[in-house]
């Protein structure tokens, strides 16, 4: 076991490794010299993975996993995660927005007595659209999933051994990593620091990415949906009862009768997409019971560097 880990799972980032891994590497020396920096190629398309082999030539404390394919940012840390060996393991992007300036300051944190510290971005560069439309989806998340999300804080984080070994028992498809540690509890803190400008090249994470992870965190961690589709069906079906009532009512009182064949058939229109709204949600939650049940694996590792027993 090693004192410290650094776990960054990486993209199509061949432009920035070199100077990544210089940034950790400076920062960690900080804290200690037994460490190990554990970089996951999600399955990019450029140089990366060769960079990274070239690193960890150059030095056994950085080590290296390359997937077969492109399998997700969350399944990348999931396996840095079941690969790590520290007392303490840092979690970060590896574009840079996550500085390695920060690391001394979350170990530090950390030392005060909890098991988890994430950090808390300020002063981001991105324009006041992006920040509102993105305060909108952690609104939204919250209200869906359950979960109290931090809009400042993503992945950057420092968890201890006992956090690590807990996550390693999830067995869920399905993987989500902030919402996996609020799971678990533990004592938990946070720091603020500034957040980092990309070294260079295009970010990965496009919005249509961003909505299939809302997705996956809301159908995976909370029921809400489904109890969502159930108050709309007791709505409309209360709505009719009384609709109905009214019409019988007037018919025999005032000699009132229902004509024309628009609202009925907007009543219908309405009441069958309902249904099918419904039925929808029900067959996505029945559709992840299916993923889970056939027990795939969460990654495929197709190369390795610098480590013996690879963990999948």
């Amino acid at each position: 076991m090693v004192h410290l880990s650094v776990v960054i799972p990486v993209y199509n980032e061949s432009s920035l490794i070199n100077e990544l891994v210089k940034r950790v590497k400076t920062n960690v020396n900080l804290i200690t010299d037994d460490y190990e920096i554990i970089i996951v190629d999600d399955g990019s398309q450029d140089n990366t993975w060769n960079l990274i082999e070239n690193e960890a030539k150059s030095e056994n404390r950085i080590k290296g996993i390359k997937f077969s394919r492109n399998f997700g940012h969350h399944y990348a840390i999931t396996a840095g995660l079941h690969n790590s060996n520290g007392e303490w393991v840092v979690v970060m992007d590896g574009d840079l927005q996550d500085r390695p300036e920060v690391i001394p300051d979350l170990y530090k944190k950390v030392q005060e007595g909890f098991d988890v510290v994430f950090v808390s971005r300020q002063n981001r560069p991105e324009k006041l659209y992006y920040r509102i439309a993105q305060k909108t989806f952690y609104w939204i998340l919250r209200s869906l999933s359950g979960i109290d999300f931090d809009s400042r804080q993503a992945n950057f984080s420092i968890i201890g051994q006992k956090v690590v070994e807990a996550f390693k028992k999830f067995p869920e498809n399905t993987r989500f990593y902030g919402s996996t540690i609020k799971w678990l509890g533990f004592q938990r803190g946070s720091i603020i620091a500034d957040h980092g400008v990309r070294h260079s090249g295009k970010p990965s994470y496009t919005l249509r990415k961003r909505f299939n992870l809302a997705s996956d965190i809301i159908l995976s961690y909370s029921e809400r949906p489904l109890k969502f589709a159930v108050s709309l069906g007791l709505l409309l079906s209360a709505t009719s009862l009384i609709s109905a009532g009214f019409i019988v009512y007037a018919a025999l009182n005032w000699g009132f009768s229902v004509i024309g064949w628009a609202s009925i058939i907007s009543l219908l229109l309405l009441f069958n997409g309902t249904i099918l709204i419904v039925l929808g949600i029900t067959g996505i939650y029945l559709g992840r019971v299916f993923r889970e049940v056939k027990k795939r694996p969460l990654y495929v590792v197709s190369s390795s560097f610098n480590l013996s027993n690879i963990i999948q």
